[in-house]
């Protein structure tokens, strides 16, 4: 007969269930294992076993985890996510490990990761001066070896809590609507494929990788539509050798960063009739006007001198993509719409980077009540 707290019940199949505690979730919950069996000393039995050969499991983890550092869980990590996400992002992470989580974190023991020493950390990070947003990535970092390794039945850790700072939000820096008609003004009577560029630039919000990467084969005259496919970004060489003095970066060609970001662009009828007279082969990319493209360092040095010859102040070649959004959203565009245009993941993003009302829009409202 079942006694209450055994965690053991009758089915109505006819079978007996046990339930018993195999561990804990990364989010501290509980995790359950279930034995079933035709008769209740049957399935006592099972359970009794499952908790011995349980135990035998966690006296293995605990001398291991005796023995394993946190290194040794990096390292894990790395060789596990290396094909899995792009060269770019690699590089990125790899950074961040090696120049901040490695050095703090690398010779403690995983017994000695607690959530002190990670705040500790934290506060380390702060006194340095990094952003917000750079701790809140490096965090994100030092989280995601931990789940691996509880994922891989390496380690079986509690839960880590630790505050990082609140991001502070950066207002957009966007050209004001003068300077965009003297930009736009500018660019127009420039007759190369540079200015061209950034025109296309200013009337679909491209990124500077996938600006650079833009071939004239893109460019679908038929249909009136840019096609983004690739994008162009330098990052670290895998094979760099200071021996043989190989480059310490290489040029990467790739896929956009997100399948988002695969796009049709359906140009202004009057920017398709201009780009009519520089046409040139399909494998020629739009900047150069050769087979090599012009990488984006380059993009905005040429980008901050011709605002210079403007007469203009400095804003970075994402404000033209943070403008073009705001002209957007002002001259009616729907956010789904404006989204897709954008390439972003989530219309929430698009709502949450641009869509503020401003002053005169809430006056208008208030203006409503009367």
């Amino acid at each position: 007969m079942a006694r209450k707290g055994e965690n053991i019940r009758k089915r109505k199949d006819g079978r007996w269930e046990a339930r018993y505690e195999k561990g804990r979730n990364p989010d501290g919950s509980i995790q359950y294992g279930y034995v079933y069996a035709r008769k209740y000393s049957d399935v006592k039995s099972k359970r009794n076993m499952a908790l011995q050969n349980l135990e035998k499991e966690n006296s293995k983890r605990r001398r291991r985890e005796v023995l394993l550092t946190f290194e040794d869980l990096l390292n894990e990590w790395k060789a596990e996510i290396r094909h899995n996400v792009k060269d770019s992002s690699y590089f990125f992470y790899e950074i961040i490990a090696d120049h901040h989580l490695r050095p703090y974190f690398g010779n403690l023991q995983i017994m000695q990761l607690t959530s002190d020493v990670a705040q500790n950390f934290i506060q380390c990070k702060i006194e340095e001066n990094l952003s917000s947003s750079y701790i809140h990535s490096i965090m994100l970092i030092f989280q995601s070896i931990l789940k691996s390794a509880q994922r891989k039945g390496l380690i079986d850790i509690s839960p880590l809590y630790f505050q990082v700072p609140r991001i502070k939000k950066k207002s957009l820096e966007i050209f004001t609507d003068q300077e965009w008609q003297l930009l736009e003004g500018y660019l127009k009577v420039q007759l190369d494929e540079f200015s061209l560029g950034l025109r296309l630039c200013m009337y679909t919000g491209l990124r500077i990788g996938e600006l650079s990467g833009l071939t004239w084969g893109d460019i679908d005259a038929v249909n009136g539509q840019l096609s983004v496919r690739r994008t162009v970004y330098r990052t670290k060489n895998a094979n760099y050798d200071a021996v043989y003095n190989t480059a310490k970066t290489t040029l990467c060609i790739g896929s956009p960063k997100t399948q988002s970001s695969l796009r049709e662009i359906p140009l202004p009828c009057f920017l398709l009739e201009e780009t009519h007279d520089y046409r040139r082969e399909d494998n020629i990319y739009i900047l150069t006007g050769t087979t090599k493209c012009m990488e984006p360092r380059n993009i905005q040095k040429r980008y901050k001198t011709l605002l210079h010859q403007c007469g203009l102040r400095y804003l970075n070649f994402h404000s033209l993509r943070h403008s073009f959004a705001t002209i957007g959203i002002k001259r009616g565009f729907d956010y789904k719409t404006l989204s897709e245009i954008l390439g972003h993941a989530s219309v929430n993003t698009t709502l949450n980077v641009y869509v503020h009302s401003n002053i005169e829009r809430k006056r208008q409202c208030m203006e409503l009540l009367r």
